[in-house]
């Protein structure tokens, strides 16, 4: 499986605009921090959300700690972040719990626990995280805090990979590709890889060459097979470039070329 993917992808802040209100004097701490931010007027907006967080909002905890932890309008202050983030994540915010099983993974700000890494990224994972869905199935994978379990692994990729988290669609195409828990099924691997490679995944489009190399999900196709290794091996993929450096050696793809206008992947072959 792919390697986790720890932190949010994006921080989702509320769609919201203190113009938006009459009376401004009738703005809140919370709001108007999260039109600080979005402005990127962020010394202001932790400002503002410290009140808020204060008050005891959670999102405000949650935005307070993910910039205290990131050094984000305010130095980098590891213990507030946390106090900020448990508060949160103990009042039932999503992406605090997400953010406290990351930080129990890690074992940086805190003494590193798999177990409680679990606890949290199953919170959040059933309170509809993405990150947390993918995540808590790599722990399930690799039996990290929790029972092995490759039910409990699939069910939470395909979570996250309806989310459109493409790590999840690697790790499920993966599944699929060598029959974990599901069928073996070559066709429903190679759409998935397909999908995380149109998004520039190198490691999906490493899978692609692989299943060309050997006739699984497409039709066998060596030079197809070498273009999708060259691309993935200009993206820098250590195990594209090792294949090529074989599969070069012996004759069967061409040595890779710089024009950054060939030897590219043809989705639309395939």
């Amino acid at each position: 499986m792919t390697k986790l993917n720890v932190w949010l992808t994006a921080l989702l802040l509320l769609n919201m605009s203190v113009t938006a209100w009459a009376e401004p004097s009738n703005v809140s701490p919370f709001e108007l921090g999260v039109e600080q931010y979005n402005n990127e007027d962020y010394s202001k907006a932790y400002q503002s959300l410290s009140k808020a967080a204060s008050e005891n909002n959670d999102q405000a905890q949650f935005l307070v700690g993910h910039m205290a932890l990131f050094g984000i309008g305010t130095d980098v202050q590891p213990k507030e972040a946390l106090a900020w983030l448990t508060q949160s994540a103990k009042a039932g915010n999503p992406n605090a719990q997400s953010y406290m099983g990351t930080i129990y993974l890690q074992g940086e700000l805190v003494a590193k626990d798999d177990k409680e890494a679990a606890k949290w990224l199953l919170l959040a994972a059933q309170n509809g995280v993405a990150e947390a869905q993918n995540n808590l199935a790599h722990l399930f994978i690799n039996g990290q805090g929790v029972d092995p379990s490759a039910e409990q692994a699939f069910k939470w990729f395909k979570k996250a990979s309806e989310q459109g988290i493409i790590d999840a669609k690697l790790s499920l195409g993966l599944m699929y590709e060598q029959g974990i828990y599901v069928e073996q099924n070559y066709s429903k691997a190679a759409e998935l890889y397909q999908t995380a490679a149109k998004k520039g995944a190198p490691q999906g489009m490493h899978n692609i060459g692989m299943m060309l190399l050997e006739g699984h999900g497409f039709k066998k196709d060596i030079e197809k097979a070498c273009n999708f290794f060259t691309t993935a091996a200009k993206l820098g993929f250590q195990d594209s470039i090792d294949n090529l450096n074989i599969l070069i050696s012996q004759k069967i793809c061409q040595p890779i070329k710089m024009n950054a206008h060939q030897g590219q992947a043809d989705f639309n072959a395939l």
